[in-house]
């Protein structure tokens, strides 16, 4: 069976300059999530990618695991970039498990590598069945009417702007046979049994308004995976480089930047 096919976009930079790249939350849009962000990680080529049947990812018909996903978003790169250079990496959420799943199976292509708001297994799988269920009874409007309360913190919901509106909205767009794949990938995704033989040089970035992903999962990762270091950003829920780019990019700096002088 063909692997789900991934689309990349390039935010920031141009050829000859260090690779990021960039992965999505469920929902989102690689483009929305990280444009803003993007644009403010100086010094770098940032490539951002889609899940399937969202933003500009083909949707799929079959189901797919997160590491066949993260097979094809590396394809992809490499086919972008190639295969000698080194790559950097930050993920928002499902986009996170990505990364961890990258890390764990391909070592050896990551010089550092960054989860946002994300963790080595989140929620249960009884949660992601039950996602699911309601998708394929009402679609993804349910999902839309629920997406604020579960992504922002109190700061973007007390006073949201054109961006925060724009992720909501854009969700009904996305191809609602894909997103339920994508859940069930996340029903069956954890790692946590890998953490501990984690070789690349990782950092986990935590926003203290996420009730999803919480900081307190992400220390306990930390704690596991050796040389991991941890980062809270007050006041985010979780999309924290929509919420809070300036931030959010201060941190992934300071991280990649450590890493290459090594």
């Amino acid at each position: 069976m063909a692997p789900p096919e991934i689309a990349l976009t390039l935010l920031a930079g141009s050829p000859g300059q260090p690779v990021v790249i960039v992965g999505p939350s469920l929902g989102t849009r690689v483009e929305r999530l990280w444009s803003t962000a993007a644009g403010l990680l100086s010094g770098y080529r940032v490539i951002g990618w889609d899940l399937p049947g969202h933003g500009r990812s083909a949707p799929v018909t079959r189901p797919y695991d997160t590491q066949e996903l993260a097979g094809a978003v590396l394809r992809a790169v490499d086919a972008a970039v190639g295969v000698d250079l080194p790559l950097r990496y930050a993920g928002d959420s499902f986009g996170g498990c990505v990364g961890l799943q990258l890390i764990v199976d391909h070592p050896e292509r990551f010089e550092a590598a960054a989860i946002l708001c994300s963790g080595a297994k989140i929620a249960t799988a009884e949660v992601w069945r039950q996602r699911v269920d309601l998708v394929c009874r009402e679609g993804l409007r349910p999902v839309q009417g629920a997406s604020a309360q579960r992504w922002f913190g109190e700061r973007v919901l007390a006073q949201p702007n054109d961006e925060s509106r724009a992720v909501v909205e854009e969700l009904a767009d996305i191809d609602a046979l894909s997103y339920c794949h994508a859940c069930a990938a996340l029903g069956v995704f954890d790692v946590r049994d890998r953490l501990s033989a984690i070789q690349v040089p990782l950092l986990a970035i935590a926003g203290s308004d996420d009730l999803v992903t919480t900081a307190e999962q992400n220390r306990e990762l930390v704690r596991h995976t050796p040389g991991a270091s941890f980062e809270l950003l007050p006041g985010v829920g979780h999309l924290a480089p929509l919420e809070d780019p300036a931030a959010t990019v201060a941190l992934l700096e300071k991280h990649f930047a450590k890493e290459s002088s090594r």
